[in-house]
């Protein structure tokens, strides 16, 4: 199994459209000023620890989905983390459809209903070819993703480098619980890596590549979030009010790059999407006791009219419960990682 695949898939897992389009670097970095930078670090840290803990977790005892792997830690308990994670992964997937539909409303004017029915198809294609599916698809749209970002971060870098060192200099931080806000985003994100690597590693059988292709997408979240977080510093006060800041400063730099990101945010929404219904469809296809294929097409069904109703109260009350779980468990995969060695 190629290794830069395998970090291509980590890297599409956790970026996401929050991500891609800078709103969740600067909810949870940038406003701590520059020790925001030293969050991003501390992500890197978790992330290669807690991935490396996942990922010889599920090789030793080749679980199936995350329920084997939810059953394992939490024991008795399981029922009840099991009900939020699926919860939660079954309401982004509806999110991802709304979002990527509006989006293909508000900037193409598609019809909202004709926008979630091709969204739907389109998902639906690639989550048939299972893992291949994926791996593939994670493997054009993260590079895509990442070469304009990085593009975005050079033409900042060079143009705003003494915006920078005033931004610097006159910035006071909103908040400055910086290592709460960097362990909170690294939990959320690391459990959704574990509905999609428990399944995979259950059909590719190498856990040195899992290691391995881990570390190397850790190392490019890492390097996006940088350029992402240095860029918003140096266009603040007004990028901190934008809704995707990234856009925001790339209309300074000509009429392309706002519209490869623009492209980029979509197709990562369709990235957590098929994330989603893959962790969804290998965890519901034994309750069901139906195939992995016709799992994913009652998925997407069922999953299709609650698209055009605001999720939006639902995942306000169903994050900070989603954020307690997450914490909880990575402690205790951590203590049990240790006891069976």
């Amino acid at each position: 199994m190629n290794i830069l695949k395998i970090a291509f898939v980590f890297v599409g897992t956790i970026i996401g459209a929050g991500l891609a389009s800078g709103q969740e670097i600067l909810q949870f970095f940038t406003v701590y000023g520059t020790c925001g930078f030293w969050g991003i670090i501390l992500c890197l840290l978790l992330y290669i620890f807690f991935s490396t803990i996942i990922i010889e977790l599920s090789s030793k005892f080749k679980f199936k989905s995350y329920k084997d792997f939810l059953d394992f830690i939490f024991g008795r308990f399981s029922f009840f983390s099991d009900f939020i994670y699926t919860f939660f992964i079954f309401s982004s997937n509806i999110i991802m459809i709304s979002g990527s539909a509006t989006m293909l409303y508000e900037y193409f004017h598609i019809d909202k209903r004709i926008s979630v029915i091709f969204v739907c198809v389109v998902v639906l294609i690639i989550s048939l070819f299972s893992t291949k599916g994926i791996i593939e698809f994670n493997s054009l749209v993260v590079p895509f993703s990442t070469i304009n970002i990085i593009i975005l971060g050079i033409l900042v870098f060079f143009s705003e480098q003494n915006t920078f060192y005033h931004v610097i200099d006159i910035y006071r931080p909103f908040k400055t619980n910086w290592i709460v806000s960097s362990v909170l985003y690294a939990s959320f994100n690391i459990m959704s890596l574990v509905g999609v690597f428990t399944p995979m590693m259950n059909e590719i059988k190498n856990k040195g590549a899992f290691i391995k292709g881990s570390i190397l997408g850790s190392l490019i979240l890492t390097f996006i979030a940088i350029i992402i977080n240095y860029s918003l510093l140096c266009y603040y006060p007004q990028s901190f009010s934008k809704e995707i800041p990234n856009i925001y400063i790339a209309r300074f730099y000509g009429k392309i790059l706002p519209i490869n990101l623009l492209i980029a945010i979509w197709l990562e929404m369709i990235s957590t999407e098929i994330s989603d219904i893959y962790s969804l469809s290998n965890r519901l296809k034994s309750l069901l006791k139906l195939n992995y294929s016709q799992t994913t097409i009652i998925i997407i069904s069922i999953s299709i009219p609650f698209a055009f109703i605001s999720f939006s109260n639902l995942i306000r009350l169903i994050y900070p419960l989603y954020g307690i779980i997450s914490l909880i468990f990575l402690f205790l995969s951590t203590l049990k990682a240790f006891l069976v060695r």
